[in-house]
């Protein structure tokens, strides 16, 4: 029911690619992560944020007897609450490395995922990593930016313009790798045949206006001419950071 194709790219200004991704077919799950830290410890810090999101989503989406570390809500869908412990697992064991390694003190990721189930997309976010929908030639961004700027701009302190190129427009307030428990917003999309879901990390993003992803993404092409095409317009606007694009059609 869902095709995808994905693609990561160093960009032109970095050694070191920080974002990992997973492409979970089988469970019909996408998990995008972005790295936050000096050297390695970034990478790392994406890699098993990602990984142990995975790992509880796959377990969970067999028929088996399960345990809920912190606790299971009644009150909410049975999906929103294995992405919720799925994020918390993820947050305590990079916490937990964290402390028993100098060298990833800090260390920290971004994190999108979107599972889907039957004709329903159920996704969370941490961070400024995004999650796009692209439906009858609209774009809209699903996730919120948890950000420094964004809180400022629905505080009315700076202005739109102002946030495009603000200073502190990478400083997020919300992250895999925060001290205690992280509680994560979960929603849902209905989907239509057609329907057209991207994940993609601040890399793209900084660089390519929505305006500009409409356009690229409404073009007759594969998944994967798609994939690389966007990376291309980061990569020629500066290419500043890793850039990682994720595109599923349901």
């Amino acid at each position: 029911m869902v095709n995808c194709a994905a693609l990561t790219d160093v960009g032109r200004k970095r050694h070191i690619n920080q974002d990992f991704m997973v492409l979970n077919r089988s469970s019909a799950l996408y998990i995008l992560a972005d790295g936050m830290g000096g050297h390695s410890s970034g990478e790392v810090a994406a890699k098993v944020a990602a990984n142990a999101v995975n790992d509880f989503v796959t377990m969970a989406n067999e028929p088996q007897e399960m345990t809920w570390p912190f606790g299971y809500s009644a009150t909410i869908p049975y999906e929103y609450n294995v992405l919720k412990t799925a994020v918390s697992l993820a947050n305590l064991k990079v916490c937990h490395l964290a402390e028993l390694e100098e060298q990833y003190a800090g260390m920290g990721s971004t994190l999108v995922a979107v599972w889907i189930r039957a004709d329903k997309a159920f996704y969370c976010y941490v961070g400024d990593s995004r999650i796009y929908l692209l439906r009858d030639r609209q774009f809209t961004q699903l996730s919120e930016d948890e950000t420094l700027v964004r809180e400022l701009l629905h505080r009315g302190v700076i202005t739109p313009e102002e946030a495009k190129n603000h200073q502190m427009r990478h400083v997020v307030t919300r992250a895999i790798g925060m001290r205690g428990r992280l509680d994560v917003d979960v929603r849902e999309q209905k989907l239509r045949p057609g329907d057209l879901i991207m994940l993609c990390s601040d890399g793209l993003t900084d660089r390519v206006s929505d305006a500009e992803l409409c356009q690229e993404l409404t073009r007759e092409a594969s998944l994967d001419e798609l994939c690389r095409s966007v990376v291309n317009l980061a990569n020629q606007a500066g290419g500043d950071d890793n850039i990682t694009v994720i595109l599923l059609r349901y």
